[in-house]
């Protein structure tokens, strides 16, 4: 049904006068359970669909959306775009990609499991992330307030298609759980978390060890102090790592670049990490959470690496931000596909060992990161290391530095990869950072 209603959309865009035209459409449908203290708190169903419609008229653009697909709407949603071309002024970067670029290989990549379980199976699954966190706390003679346990299962499927004669589908599921527990010591609380996610069910972990971990964190937080503000080596595990991916990854994305908005604007080809340090990008990985034969572009994906031997070797680019740069599209419309980072020094199993002394940073707080200088200030917790150990829980600190010097003080890089996103890292190890505390 979804193919005949593109077919006719881009039928009738064409007959209207559009020069070039794209369609997408997209379903999805999910269930999720949440629980407190043992009790079902709420169990809610969604089903959703849409359709955007865009126009082209020698390059100027309109698009339109409609979440209601039937003849009626999709055609105000068709005459929408064209309108909005109309009015649009020609922007000579606007239109689909050159047609040599669109995938042609259609991998399957085992991004789809029938995840299928009853309300009352679901339900069962978040008591259980439930029970682990009041067990442990039991087991160690504490307390904790379980905040929520949540278990979600989800499916989606989009369909891409221009008047270039392209057409692909992408579907996937995926099931995820979380637990929420909150302690108090002495009037004080903390609050922490666990959670897990996966595509296929039948390979997600026991939920009373989410709820266990949850618990864990949570009872390790307790007594909580700052400390004297000083300079120091900060160790991020690897869900605070990521984020620090995340700022290098909108650093080389096609808007910051054109915008001129972006402390790496200068850096392709420049050595930017250490040279142990590479970073690959795989869309084609078998059920990874951004396996991809196409981007949102319908440009065929590839596997690169973005940072090889330290050197920054490619950009993250559309087609619209390519042709602002006077480059070629790098098929990531849409967003970065599967990265891992490799090391070829080897990974540590022991960073806080090898940090000695320094800030074990777990949490991080606030957006303070300035996109064109690489400013990076931002409130921090985790805990004080010293003689190579955990001493206590700390809390309230700003960690600050400069982003390109945080890169090239990258020390090491951890054991403990984390795999529950498109990005697979362990822990970072910067050489110095300042931290104010007291």
């Amino acid at each position: 049904m979804s193919s005949i209603i593109i077919e006719k959309v881009l039928a009738e865009l064409k007959n209207k006068g559009a020069t070039e035209a794209e369609v997408v459409y997209s379903e999805g449908s999910g269930v999720s359970v949440s629980c407190r203290q043992g009790e079902i708190d709420t169990i809610e169903n969604n089903e959703d669909k849409s359709l955007v419609v865009t126009a082209y008229k020698n390059q100027a653009k309109g698009s339109a959306s409609t979440a209601v697909i039937d003849d009626v709407n999709v055609q105000l949603t068709v005459d929408k775009a064209l309108a909005i071309a109309n009015l649009t002024e020609a922007d000579e970067a606007a239109g689909l990609a050159d047609k040599d670029l669109l995938a042609t290989e259609f991998k399957d990549l085992e991004t789809y499991f029938d995840n299928t379980r009853t309300s009352d199976e679901l339900v069962d699954m978040a008591l259980d992330a439930n029970q682990g966190a009041m067990d442990y706390a039991q087991s160690i003679n504490q307390e904790v307030t379980v905040d929520e346990a949540n278990v979600q299962v989800g499916e989606g499927y989009s369909i891409y298609a221009n008047s270039k004669g392209f057409l692909g589908e992408k579907r996937g599921s995926n099931v995820s759980a979380s637990v929420v527990t909150i302690a108090e010591q002495n009037g004080l609380m903390e609050r922490e978390y666990w959670w897990d996610v996966e595509r296929n069910i039948e390979r997600f972990p026991a939920l009373d060890e989410i709820g266990r971990t949850a618990a864990q964190r949570t009872l390790q937080r307790l007594g909580s102090k700052k400390v004297k503000s000083t300079k120091a080596p900060v160790l991020f595990d690897p869900s605070t790592a990521k984020s620090l991916i995340g700022h290098f990854l909108s650093a080389i994305s096609g808007s910051a670049l054109y915008q001129e908005a972006s402390f790496l604007k200068d850096d392709l080809n420049q050595t930017i990490l250490p040279e142990w340090f590479s970073l690959e990008e795989d869309p084609f990985v078998l059920s990874g959470f951004a396996s991809r034969n196409f981007d949102s572009n319908g440009v065929q994906t590839k596997q690169r690496h973005i940072v090889e031997s330290g050197v920054l070797k490619g950009f993250v680019l559309s087609v619209y931000s390519a042709r602002r740069l006077g480059m070629q599209s790098t098929g990531n419309a849409g967003g970065t596909h599967n990265l891992r980072v490799q090391s070829s020094q080897g990974v540590d199993a022991n960073l806080i060992k090898t940090m000695n002394k320094g800030l074990y940073v777990t949490s991080l707080m606030g957006q303070g990161v300035n996109s064109v200088t690489g400013d990076y200030s931002r409130g921090a917790s985790g805990f004080w290391v010293e003689d190579g150990e955990i001493q206590f829980p700390v809390s309230e600190l700003t960690i600050a530095g400069n982003l390109k010097d945080m890169f090239k003080a990258l020390v090491s890089v951890g054991a403990d990869i984390d795999l529950r996103s498109k990005i697979h890292t362990g822990s970072w190890l910067i050489e110095e950072m300042t931290i104010a505390g007291d």
